[in-house]
């Protein structure tokens, strides 16, 4: 098989480019084991490799080039994360709209196939439901966005269950919430200030932790956003019984639980000092979010949330090294 991974060089994207090489074979289009034969790294910028299997086209998705050489390749499936995330949407929305829209739809086109569609996996975004949301949000909660960045994912997932009814593509969209650790380096979205309390902490930093001890936010880790896309990838159409697009299900904690967390599972003598001082400003912006996000899907398709925050924990410090 022939995998396409867009995004490839961030968060996400580098953590699922190691899974799928080291897990070696995808299931195809007719539900067959195939071996990963090539895959093809997109981004504007990628770490340099020694893996033969390995292609890299180091540029920006929403290039007219870039796009070419994609469809010249022909990839079996695409996993598709590049984006403009929330701050730089907000900050460049004509351009956002570009990469994370019309740059997808132009992808869809060069290389979707009604004789050979290839399966489109996207990471989506709790992002898409905004509003006066129930406590719990589940996959068929009406979407009301209220950022650019909400938007332009509810629009692609329209986008990819539309290419899916005409058999261009077997499009598959999984809703992530506020996905931890990111290693840094800082910046100034809601989700790495969380993500920056352990961050800091485990480096033996002292941290100001900005929310509430008994703010509750649902979280999941970067390792569990790979098993999900991995496992939505591999799931027989019939299976999906229609669905395009689920949420992968959270793990709701709060503030204090992380705090107990790392001091369960990180030398206390190497700990940073751990302060609470909330910030009203993005304490009033947390609890316009869902408490928890849950699937009735998921778990029919093998997804579910992380056991545990000291398992988050423990998964981010194994992977220090890788980066």
């Amino acid at each position: 098989m022939r995998i396409l991974v867009t995004g490839a060089g961030g968060f996400i994207g580098s953590e699922l480019v190691r899974a799928l090489l080291s897990t070696g074979q995808f299931i195809d289009r007719h539900g067959v084991p195939r071996a990963i034969d090539r895959v093809l790294l997109v981004d504007s910028y990628l770490p340099t490799g020694s893996e033969s299997r390995v292609e890299r086209i180091q540029g920006d998705i929403s290039d007219d080039a870039v796009l070419r050489r994609i469809a010249d390749w022909r990839p079996d499936s695409v996993f598709h994360l590049a984006a403009m995330l929330t701050s730089a949407a907000a900050n460049e929305p004509d351009r956002a709209l570009h990469v994370n829209v019309a740059a997808l739809a132009q992808l869809i086109a060069l290389v979707g196939s009604q004789t050979a569609p290839p399966k489109f996996i996207f990471p989506s975004s709790i992002a898409v439901f905004g509003g006066a949301l129930p406590d719990v949000v589940d996959d068929d909660l009406v979407q009301h966005p209220q950022t650019s960045y909400g938007t332009h994912k509810s629009i692609a997932e329209l986008m990819l269950a539309d290419a899916t009814r005409r058999g261009e593509i077997e499009g598959r969209s999984l809703r992530l919430p506020i996905v931890l650790v990111h290693p840094g380096p800082p910046t100034s979205s809601v989700s790495d200030r969380v993500a920056a309390i352990v961050r800091d902490a485990v480096a033996g930093r002292d941290v100001t932790v900005p929310l509430k001890s008994e703010t509750r936010i649902p979280v999941v880790s970067v390792a569990a956003v790979v098993a999900g896309l991995i496992a939505i990838h591999d799931v027989t159409s019939a299976k999906l019984n229609g669905i395009t697009a689920i949420n992968l299900p959270a793990l709701t904690v709060s503030l204090a639980d992380i705090v107990a967390a790392l001091k369960r599972t990180v030398d206390p003598q190497r700990l940073g000092k751990i302060t609470f001082a909330p910030d009203a400003t993005l304490e009033a912006i947390v609890e316009s979010w869902p408490k928890g996000f849950v699937s009735r899907a998921a778990s029919a398709v093998g997804i579910s949330s992380d056991d545990s925050f000291e398992s988050i924990v423990r998964h981010y410090i194994a992977g220090l090294g890788n980066a």
